[in-house]
């Protein structure tokens, strides 16, 4: 009898100690599963839930992602809005999202670099402004480079960077948001 309990005893510690083992061993991969994930993938496991970007000093966003980059984001506005462009190094907080994730061949995912959602911008001859570390101006995307763009600047009474019709380069590392006028 008293065997009996001593070795109930040692295999209650035993199964204990393995349930132990096995938590931390989970909660190690968690860990370092999470510490693969980037922004884009958590953006894309936001599916229709509205987030706030907090881009620049000021500067605030709010949309479902419609598309992501790889380095980009694009936010609608309502069920039919305008898309925001947003370059992924300019967002600074994101308010809303959830915990889960997506991988980039789950979905959401767009071949397409910062510089050719810009091109296509620039091809519809849309009148877009542009949020930059420097402010804001408005016009129409007339060229884009490897690092910059050009915009023909629209005279348009707002208080804006440069006011006027005039051509300015603009540095892309600079910019913060593409918006629809």
């Amino acid at each position: 009898m008293r065997f009996e309990r001593i070795f109930e005893d040692l295999e209650g510690r035993f199964a204990h100690h393995e349930q132990q083992e096995m938590r931390a061993v989970s909660e190690d991969l968690t860990r370092a599963e999470r510490a693969q994930l980037t922004l884009a993938d958590r953006l894309r496991g936001a599916g229709a839930q509205l987030l706030t970007l907090h881009v620049g000093s000021g500067l605030r966003l709010s949309g479902t992602v419609d598309e992501i980059g790889a380095d980009w984001v694009t936010l609608r506005e309502g069920a039919g809005g305008q898309r925001t462009v947003v370059p992924l190094r300019a967002i600074v907080i994101v308010h809303g999202l959830p915990t889960r994730a997506r991988l980039p061949e789950e979905s959401l995912r767009s071949p397409l670099g910062l510089g050719s959602i810009l091109r296509e911008i620039a091809r519809d001859r849309s009148i877009v402004r542009l949020e930059t570390l420097a402010g804001g101006v408005i016009g129409r995307i007339a060229a884009v480079g490897a690092d910059t763009l050009d915009l023909q600047a629209l005279p348009t009474g707002e208080s804006v960077l440069v006011p006027g019709s005039e051509r300015l380069t603009v540095a892309i590392s600079a910019l913060q948001a593409v918006l629809p006028r």
